[in-house]
């Protein structure tokens, strides 16, 4: 009796050496919702420079040709160069487009400032990059719909920024991705214009939002606060007016925003971004030149050595991670959820002031050492603790009679099936998995699911409902 031939691998998952058009598959580099990241060298060229190769995960995936589009404009320092884009055949015959992009060793941005610390002046200035990167989009009428800590690297040896994954992005002439009324993106970053706009029209089923550039500089702002505070903003009280339309009033900041860790003109700059008015805040162009004069006001921040993470032990912590992720894509398929996370926020609106912390500048210590009230203390990097252990996802594989899981990897909790991960928060977020007492946990769902990029418009969400 012949054996099963064993099933072709998943475009998550490719055997080392696969060949994707004139590339050949060296490393895996990471995993989000739409796509994987390899890194790859050009057939017969093996010596030269690798590139960083994202294949699409579902079939004719129409974000790649949207990404590859757009960076095709572009030649900007801060923006990955486009280098080829094609179609890759799954053994199974279905046609999966993939984007050759320069390849960048970079860290992503939250994980860079709990490892480096950096000062309010350092913030400002990679804060100014992403800024010109955006103003590089702005120009060409572009929005890229979804900026976030986890689009953004910072490169280790030199320190520079780049925004990257504009499969969300939106241009001229561009075809729609996403039902009405919003547009796609990672709802805990929408401005609150957003927000209004699909509480104004949720029985409107033809009514689609249009993303503008202070779209982009309010998540920007909601960047630099999860930075500087580990905490998001969240969004304040909601009333409906005469004409009974909802109207949005306010924000709800952390304290760490306002204590002595955080330099005025970096404070300043964020609530510009998270303004409720977009047209108070500004331009890209506008805030990168603020941005790099506030900067040279302050003075660097003093960091012993030995508080500073070495490169190898960092290296190791990205070998660790690409090992689970690896192993658990290899198992499953992750559905993009909108998991619970544990984040409280201070009362006040956007004008309040907080407690002035006496403490250091260094940022990446504000963030892990605020108060209890405001971050949950992490006990693993990057993970905030839950004690609720999370819901299972409809169509979740669930443990047998004696409470084991289809495989010996998986973990049964809270009557579903897991895989446990060492995730931090932001790759945990953004995959749909559910941080509990520090570890990730990954839903095991069927493959046949397609990963949800949308959320509930019945009612404006509360930033632990719409969290990255």
């Amino acid at each position: 009796m012949e054996s099963a031939s064993p099933p072709s691998p998943p475009p998550a998952f490719l055997p080392l050496g696969t060949q994707v058009g004139p590339w050949r598959v060296m490393d895996w580099a990471g995993c989000g919702v739409h796509g994987a990241v390899y890194r790859a060298v050009r057939i017969g060229d093996e010596h030269a420079a690798p590139v960083a190769l994202k294949l699409a995960m579902l079939p004719r995936d129409p974000r790649f040709a949207r990404e590859a589009e757009l960076l095709s404009r572009q030649h900007h320092p801060h923006l990955p160069r486009l280098i080829d884009h094609g179609e890759w055949q799954h053994p199974d015959g279905t046609l999966h487009p993939y984007i050759a992009m320069e390849w960048v060793d970079g860290v992503p941005l939250y994980d860079w400032a709990r490892l480096y610390r950096p000062d309010s002046a350092q913030v400002l200035r990679l804060l100014a990059q992403v800024a010109l990167a955006l103003q590089a989009l702005h120009t060409q009428e572009a929005v890229h719909r979804d900026v976030k800590g986890a689009n953004i690297l910072v490169r280790r040896w030199d320190g520079r920024v780049f925004l990257t994954d504009l499969g969300s992005s939106t241009f001229r002439g561009a075809d729609t991705l996403t039902p009405p009324p919003l547009p796609p993106g990672t709802p805990i970053y929408r401005s609150p214009e957003a927000w209004q706009f699909a509480a104004q029209h949720e029985r409107t089923a033809t009514t689609a939002y249009r993303a503008l550039p202070t779209d982009d500089l309010y998540a920007l702002g909601v960047t630099a606060c999860r930075l500087v505070t580990g905490t998001y903003p969240d969004l304040g009280e909601t009333r409906r007016d005469e004409h009974g339309t909802w109207r949005v009033e306010s924000l709800v900041l952390p304290h760490a925003l306002f204590s002595a860790r955080v330099e005025p003109p970096l404070r300043e700059l964020i609530l510009r971004m998270l303004s409720m008015r977009p047209e108070q805040r500004g331009t890209a162009a506008q805030l990168a030149r603020a941005m790099e004069r506030a900067a040279t006001t302050l003075t660097p921040a003093h960091v012993p050595s030995n508080d500073r993470a070495d490169t190898s032990s960092w290296q190791r912590w990205l070998t660790t991670v690409a090992a689970v992720g690896t192993l658990a894509t290899a198992m499953l398929w992750v559905i993009a959820g909108t998991p619970e996370v544990p984040l409280r926020s201070a009362p006040g609106g956007i004008g309040a002031s907080g407690p002035a912390d006496a403490g250091p500048v260094g940022l990446g210590e504000a963030a892990v050492s605020a108060s209890t009230e405001d971050t949950p203390a992490p006990s693993d990097p990057g993970a905030m603790v839950a004690d609720t252990p999370p819901e299972p996802e409809p169509g979740q594989a669930k443990p047998d009679a004696k409470g084991r899981c289809p495989h010996k990897q998986q973990v049964a909790l809270n009557d579903g099936c897991w895989m446990k991960t060492s995730f931090a928060q932001e790759q945990c977020e953004s995959v749909g998995g559910s941080m509990y007492q520090g570890a990730c946990y990954l839903p095991i769902v069927s493959p046949k699911r397609r990963p949800s990029t949308t959320v509930p418009t019945t009612r404006l969400p509360r930033h632990h409902e719409g969290a990255e």
